[in-house]
């Protein structure tokens, strides 16, 4: 395989329709993402039906107009990639049907991919290829996993959340408390501006000697203190919000640390939504060279769901010869 392919890569997992091309493993030509959020900001959350409809309204016009953006026509295409798992059944199947289509129209290649497994791969397309083995802590908003990846098709699981995933707790919490989603961003800013010290919240599992997450008690502590503290909750929102991402962040810090220990590893990327978290990077940054660990971390902006990843990915999978057929099929699930 050409080692400066084009690919054409395709996400539709939840409620961002994104779609990028990257020329080998790191140029992105284009990666074009249109968010629902305020399609769905009256229901309180995503509405699958609607998120596929909509997946579905504008996926054919953002593809034209990334081709227009990498100045190629979809004939120059080598590959077209797409996330078949996990996500929302509707959602992905539109994804899946257009790189379907294109698949077979132009004669090309078709990769399907887990987008989670893509999130690291937000970290190469702004630094360096990863080199092995190497343990990867992915925060995004419906999955917190540690994955310990040997090569890049060669990963186990050795830690996941078992209830709500850190990016969805501070999602939820931030909605207790009448922000909107998502939710990540103001409790960031409370994290990074207030000291965070007087409220000593619970970091759930945080002495287990496994390497899982559950963040569904710590959410509930807070549920609790907003019902018991009224007064307390609304005149130090900032300092309380502060205290619970601390504590989410101390969780996420000392198990994945404990895990590099335990696998005798040197090299950590960090990738998902919350790895925007200006509070979390730097206790990361801090941690790592303070252990001589080195790190890999996207830009904020390619932090949240974007094709760009999910293309990256698939170049390697294209270089390796690892083709999909059309009877692939949608998982919604997280596959083990």
């Amino acid at each position: 395989m050409t080692k400066n392919a084009l690919g054409l890569g395709i996400d539709t997992t939840f409620d961002d329709t994104s779609v990028a091309i990257l020329r080998g493993h790191q140029e992105i030509l284009a990666n074009l993402t249109l968010s629902q959020y305020r399609d769905h900001a009256e229901f309180g959350g995503v509405v699958p039906e609607r998120a596929a409809r909509k997946h579905l309204e504008v996926i054919h016009a953002l593809i034209e107009e990334a081709c227009r953006k990498a100045d190629m026509k979809l004939e120059d295409l080598d590959y077209i990639a797409v996330s078949n798992l996990p996500g929302l059944l509707g959602a992905l199947l539109v994804g899946m049907m257009v790189a379907k289509t294109l698949s077979f129209s132009l004669r090309i290649p078709l990769i399907g991919l887990n987008h989670v497994e893509a999130h690291p791969y937000a970290g190469v397309l702004s630094g360096e290829p990863f080199q092995y083995p190497i343990l990867h802590l992915v925060v995004a908003g419906g999955h917190t996993l540690l994955m310990h990846a040997r090569d890049h098709f060669d990963y186990e699981i050795v830690g996941r959340s078992m209830d709500d995933a850190a990016g969805e707790c501070v999602d939820k919490v931030a909605k207790l408390f009448g922000y909107p989603m998502p939710g990540g961003p103001v409790v960031d800013r409370f994290a990074v501006g207030y000291p965070g010290n007087r409220y000593d919240f619970p970091s759930p599992r945080i002495h287990e000697p496994d390497f899982d997450f559950s963040f569904s008690g710590l959410k509930t502590a807070l549920l609790r203190f907003k019902e018991q503290e009224p007064e307390k909750a609304k005149q130090d929102e900032p300092e309380v919000l502060a205290c619970f991402f601390r504590s989410v962040a101390r969780v996420l810090v000392q198990k994945t640390f404990r895990a590099l220990d335990t696998y005798g590893l040197k090299r950590l990327s960090v990738s998902g939504g919350l790895a925007a978290s200006k509070f979390l990077r730097k206790a990361f940054e801090e941690e790592t060279k303070k252990q001589g660990i080195e790190l890999w971390y996207p830009p904020p902006k390619l932090c949240t769901d974007n094709a760009a990843m999910v293309t990256c990915l698939a170049s390697y999978r294209h270089a390796a010869g690892l083709f999909d057929d059309l009877l692939m099929d949608a998982h919604p699930n997280l596959l083990s």
